[in-house]
């Protein structure tokens, strides 16, 4: 470069950035403490709440039971409790299931055995202590009634839950039927329409958590339809052994039940996807948008359809809408394949 002041105070100014004088480029600048050391990274602290029936009946799906085991395995979870809730078979049969498969590791606290309930239960004390304790991920896989009843009696704990994760919701126009045309189906050639199951259990619990100034995710069966597990999924399990073959034993009469009347070898592991999303929250596509409760208008032709948690729209506009949330309908691929891996991995170092 060239300089501007005399060649003696030039040569200086060049010695003195050379030699590494304070605020020149290239000089040792001493880092503050902690930078460049290695940041102890806290694992996250989660609560599920769950109706998990694997095992209670053949048309009753395990996959409550395929989140638990997934989360309990996975190292960045801390899972601080879970919650059982009736939805999928009753309180008492969902609670007996919770406790066998998280097998006395994480503690189990038994909850709401109907829609509507918001009395003091051991789920909902449990559920403020943890919140009290700190922030909380909350993953609800059945009805809204155990978070709805401790809101009601803890508002205040409102403002630690960090985001919470349910599975339910569906945009317009979009029928639940897992099989559209397969030759093999039931039902009209496209196999049974389900329900947005646990929005159908308890509305007014899905309606008074939606209308809370919460950061809400929900995982719908669109985003779940893109995942399937197999027979030949259960099958590699069933030789896993351990709590994953457990798990393809339970799952018999479920995959015999798509099979028989959806055409499909395999079924959708609802939950479980939710669970892939709380573990790595890329592996699902999400989109904010409005949430309402109200009858597509779209899905069943001249009928109104049923009463359902919809999507579509922005708080603030006309149509009811109750508040935003991040709707997560696209799932990334591969998915599957990465699932069956971590389940058949469980239990391997113990």
């Amino acid at each position: 470069m060239m300089c501007k002041i005399s060649p003696i105070k030039c040569f200086h100014l060049l010695l003195l950035c050379l030699l590494g004088a304070p605020g020149f480029a290239g000089s040792a600048v001493a880092e503050p403490p902690g930078v460049g050391e290695e940041q102890e990274v806290l694992p996250k602290r989660v609560w599920i709440d769950a109706d998990a029936a694997c095992g209670v009946s053949g048309r009753v799906d395990p996959d409550d039971c395929f989140a638990l085991v997934y989360l309990q395995s996975r190292p960045e979870m801390e899972i601080v409790g879970v919650s059982t809730v009736f939805g999928n078979a009753p309180l008492e049969q969902t609670d007996r299931v919770a406790r066998e498969i998280v097998a006395g590791v994480v503690p189990v606290y038994r909850g709401a055995a109907s829609p509507g309930a918001v009395a003091r239960t051991p789920a909902s004390k449990a559920l403020a202590q943890a919140l009290e304790d700190g922030p909380l991920t909350l993953l609800a896989l059945g009805p809204l009634t155990n978070l709805d009843a401790a809101f009601a009696l803890h508002p205040a704990l409102v403002g630690r839950v960090e985001e919470l994760i349910a599975v339910m919701g569906k945009r317009e126009g979009h029928l639940f039927h897992p099989s559209e045309g397969s030759a093999g189906a039931a039902f009209f050639g496209h196999g049974p329409i389900f329900t947005d199951f646990n929005f159908v259990q308890d509305p007014d619990a899905a309606r008074a958590v939606m209308a809370l100034p919460l950061s809400v995710t929900l995982v719908p069966y669109e985003a779940a339809r893109q995942v399937t597990l197999t027979g030949e999924d259960m099958r590699a399990l069933a030789q896993r052994g351990g709590i994953a073959g457990e798990l393809a034993f339970l799952s018999e009469g479920w995959l015999a039940f798509w099979r028989d009347m959806a055409g499909i070898d395999g079924f959708y592991p609802f939950d479980l996807v939710a669970a892939a999303y709380v573990s790595n929250p890329e592996a699902l596509t999400c989109r904010r948008t409005g949430v309402r409760i109200g009858a597509d208008r779209r899905a069943y032709g001249p009928l109104p359809g049923p009463q359902a948690l919809m999507v579509g729209g922005l708080a603030g506009t006309r149509g009811g809408v109750l508040g935003e949330v991040h709707y997560c309908d696209q799932v990334a691929a591969g998915l599957a394949s990465q699932l069956v891996q971590t389940l058949l991995t469980v239990g391997e170092g113990d």
